[in-house]
């Protein structure tokens, strides 16, 4: 058993020395081609090859910031580019989060989430922080970006019309998309920690919270990714018992959330390549991340609404 164990385990870093090999062949294409979407989708792969490179004999990975600088220096109205660039400098902390944020909020002002660095800044201050969930219920939607942003890597990685051949993270639709919901999944996504404790049962007692916070939490449900509208079932469900009408409904709500996640994403024995393609085309006209699955339910010739007696499969004995 030891010795399997060791080939396994040396099966695995052989693998991810293959996958650290063929992101870095990526990301120097990505950057010779120079445009706004690829140096974008470099400096998203840099992100996350920065730590996992950073070790003796190995060079140092590009350093992800000044790539999404150029990227905005080309294209410096597109919000989606200017959320990455916040993204990334919330990841490292860096000192230009204000300025970012701030930006953001002038180019799409309708977005909630440019409020999260409000309410970071404003922790130790009650009034401070419900001014800022207030005003994230004030916009329109809260927005990642996630459609526009796995079309743009997906593009970006794809090698048709190319003399360069594709690497095995680029070659097929399927692997190449499951690698670029994996890099946004880490990077893309903000942390809501601080408006999931701001709008706990116990902290809606300051002035003009508990309004706040079920009016943010109105913004979420409008989200264009589903990891948003989970944050909001979440606090939702803190707030009301399961045994009451309100949590019913919630669970009831959590398990449609969770039918649309799980049948829309099956993999179809020899249809991977297909369905990703179709499920990219699919984010290039729609706008949030639930109605991509509903077109994936749809192609799939399945029923948007979950039947009677459908159960997760983590319900499963």
């Amino acid at each position: 058993m030891c010795c399997a164990l060791l080939a396994v385990s040396t099966g695995v870093r052989a693998d991810l020395k293959h996958l650290q090999s063929d992101e870095s062949t990526e990301i120097a294409r990505l950057i010779r081609r120079g445009t706004a979407e690829s140096l974008a989708t470099a400096s998203l792969l840099a992100h996350l090859t920065q730590e996992d490179e950073r070790s003796p004999g190995k060079p140092t990975p590009p350093d992800p910031a000044p790539l999404i600088e150029r990227a905005i220096s080309m294209a410096p109205n597109r919000p989606e580019l200017v959320w990455l660039q916040l993204r990334d400098c919330e990841s490292r902390r860096c000192t230009d989060e204000a300025r970012i944020a701030a930006r953001l909020k002038e180019i799409d002002p309708d977005n909630a989430l440019a409020w999260l660095a409000d309410l970071n800044a404003a922790q130790g201050n009650p009034e401070e922080v419900t001014r800022a969930i207030e005003r994230m219920g004030d916009a329109r939607s809260p927005r990642v970006y996630w459609n526009q942003l796995v079309v743009m890597m997906f593009d970006a990685l794809t090698h048709h019309g190319r003399a360069d051949p594709p690497t095995a993270i680029t070659q097929h639709a399927d692997d190449r998309l499951l690698h670029v919901t994996g890099v946004l999944a880490a990077l893309d996504i903000p942390a809501f920690r601080s408006l999931a404790y701001a709008c706990r049962r116990d902290e809606l007692v300051a002035t003009g919270r508990r309004a706040a916070c079920e009016k943010a939490m109105a913004r979420l449900e409008m989200s264009d990714a589903v990891v948003t509208q989970l944050v909001r079932l979440s606090v939702l469900e803190a707030w009301w018992p399961a045994s009451t009408p309100q949590g019913a409904a919630l669970r009831l709500e959590r398990l449609q959330r969770r039918y649309l996640t799980v049948e829309s994403n099956k993999v179809r024995q020899g249809r991977a390549d297909n369905d990703a393609e179709t499920r990219v085309d699919a984010m290039r006209h729609l706008a949030t991340e639930e109605d991509v699955e509903r077109a994936m339910l749809t192609a799939f010739h399945e029923p948007i609404e979950r039947p009677a007696d459908w159960r997760s499969p983590e319900a499963a004995p």
